[in-house]
């Protein structure tokens, strides 16, 4: 029984002999052979990690048709709908640790046909230098593209968004008494009380939240400095002890520093300055200090030292720097770590691991419960599914951890992952599995409270990661084992793809925002449109240049036919 649960592994490629010094696992790296010298492509893995990024361009087009989510996108559509949170939902549960699972496999198998050196080279050639040209190229564009849509709105929702909490659209402001209509987000952040307090009266949702990361109302009055309508909340009865994503109340969004404070508001195209800001935060500290009895601090009632270290620390976390290419940051710790183990294995003379650990069904009964631990730590805000991103400088504990397990669980069971030529369907169980615990804990787990719950959704969620990476590898396996010319040929542009994708998606998605189409009409459009010109620029600029050489380790000359090559060069 293989790792793809149920099938069998007959032998299907062999390794070259481990570097001379490759004691460590020796049992758990030996492969069946066929010969001594050749290593067949694995076609299926291949295509499920370029389907896995693909993926990522799906959801990303999916993005402006969420409610409420200008503030951190900065394009709403009119046509935005609850619907498309199911969809990212489901998606984001599964794809990227099944991406990480895989790097893991791809990164086992080239230790153990090149060695370590060699695994160095490829992955700084592969990985490093595309990530740090990206930094100079593609990250920039995207910069400049959104901020050009959110300085040129075009339809009334970019101009007065607002965020539903249980609403099928979003709507804009408009002249009417329904608290619903009243652009309470925009009151708050600009100190507007009346218009607070005439939501409040109106029977307005006074700890209404951001979807994306769990700020409430006060949380964005206390981080924006805005007293008016922090003192209207808390007279509304706003919950001080509510935790945002980060797991801050939001008095502790008092203490953000100038510097990322104003960054977030050139993000919303909210104008700040730094002294109003400073005498705001001190006005709401006094007020929730007369409410609690218990001293409060700001920003800027915090040392000097306390600032920096507060306003470093909040920049190299939470500052997006990698924006969408995180993962490719933490594919570089991940070699290195994985490098790091294999020489203080050898050192060690650690055992092998059981091989009924890595394939049986039983594997499930521990990992389950190691995901589940970060897991808890994440998806906080309400209607969160999944991990959590990491795009700042340093990673975030929780998520490193989370995307280490997969990453680790996949370079072990590398020799136990072989094709299988054999019809067998056990992963449409698997799925059928993972839907079902998809759509019980969505509905049944929805905005969990106490920590019990909380643990529940936990394991719930890691259950269906689990499935749903297994059995997409069982189903790529079943169908994609052999190699289709079509199938390689989108493989390959699959990294180019989903690098280059973003500008080019925000751009359409500000274009499309304001035509009154059907939601599924734009967002099919809005697919197609990026996936026709990206394969386009990958064909003509990318697949027989230097570029193609980086990202896929070759190019491809004139029209001649693919031939299997000896080694996945994958990420």
């Amino acid at each position: 029984m293989s790792a793809t649960d149920g099938q069998s592994t007959p032998a299907n490629y062999t390794s070259r002999s481990p570097p001379h010094n490759a004691k460590f696992f020796s049992s758990q790296m030996t492969i069946q052979t066929q010969s001594e010298t050749t290593e067949i492509r694995r076609h299926d893995l291949d295509a499920l990690r370029g389907f896995a990024m693909l993926l990522g361009i799906v959801l990303h087009c999916a993005m402006s048709f969420l409610p409420g989510i200008i503030f951190i996108w900065g394009v709403q559509d009119i046509e935005a709908s609850e619907g498309y949170g199911i969809l990212l939902g489901s998606i984001h549960g599964w794809r990227m640790q099944l991406f990480f699972l895989i790097s893991g496999f791809f990164t086992a198998m080239l230790w153990r046909k090149r060695g370590s050196r060699a695994l160095f080279v490829h992955r700084f050639q592969r990985i490093f230098l595309p990530l740090c040209l990206s930094m100079v190229t593609i990250i920039p564009l995207l910069l400049f593209v959104s901020g050009y849509v959110r300085m040129n709105p075009i339809n009334s929702l970019q101009t007065n968004p607002v965020v539903l909490k249980n609403s099928e659209t979003t709507e804009t402001a408009a002249d009417s008494n329904e608290p619903t209509r009243i652009d309470i987000w925009k009151a708050v952040m600009t100190d507007d009380s009346d218009s607070v307090k005439k939501y409040i009266r109106e029977g307005g949702n006074v700890n209404l939240f951001d979807p994306e990361n769990g700020s409430t109302l006060l949380h964005a009055a206390c981080f924006f400095g805005k007293p008016r309508s922090a003192q209207a909340l808390l007279d509304g009865g706003a919950d001080l002890l509510a935790i945002d994503d980060d797991g801050n109340r939001p008095d502790e969004a008092l203490l953000a520093d100038w510097e990322t404070t104003n960054f977030i508001a050139n993000l919303v195209g909210l104008p700040l300055d730094q002294n109003e800001l400073s005498e705001g935060r001190e006005q709401i500290a006094k007020s929730i200090s007369e409410q609690t009895g218990k001293e409060i601090k700001t920003a800027g009632t915090s040392s000097d030292a306390e600032k920096v270290i507060v306003g470093i620390i909040a920049g190299l976390f939470f500052v997006p720097f990698f924006h969408h290419l995180w993962f490719l940051w933490f594919l570089c710790w991940f070699v290195l770590l994985f490098l790091l183990f294999i020489e203080t294995a050898k050192v060690m003379r650690l055992p092998a691991i059981p091989e009924a650990w890595l394939h049986h069904k039983l594997r499930y009964l521990f990992l389950i419960p190691l995901t589940a631990i970060p897991q808890f730590f994440m998806a906080r805000e309400p209607n969160g599914f999944g991990p959590d991103t990491s795009i700042g400088l340093i990673p975030l504990p929780t998520v490193f951890l989370y995307y280490l397990i997969f990453f680790s669980f996949g370079a072990l069971m590398f020799p136990k992952t072989q094709r299988s030529n054999q019809a067998n369907y056990q992963f449409l169980f698997l799925l059928a599995a993972g839907a079902i615990i998809f759509v019980w804990s969505s509905a049944v787990l929805k905005n969990p409270v106490s920590n019990s719950e909380r643990i529940i959704f936990a394991i719930a969620q890691s259950t269906y990661s689990w499935l749903m990476t297994f059995g997409m590898i069982g189903l790529f396996t079943r169908f994609f084992s052999a190699q289709r010319t079509w199938v390689r040929y989108l493989s390959d542009s699959s990294y180019w793809l989903y690098i280059a994708h973003l500008p080019l998606v925000l751009l359409l998605q500000y274009y499309f925002a304001p035509w009154q189409f059907s939601s599924p009409i734009k967002f099919s459009m809005i697919i197609m449109i990026t996936t026709a010109v990206l394969l386009i620029s990958y064909q003509i600029g990318v697949r027989n240049t230097w570029i193609g050489l980086l990202l896929n380790g070759r190019r491809y000359p004139g029209k001649s036919k693919i031939k299997p090559e000896p080694l996945p060069d994958t990420a």
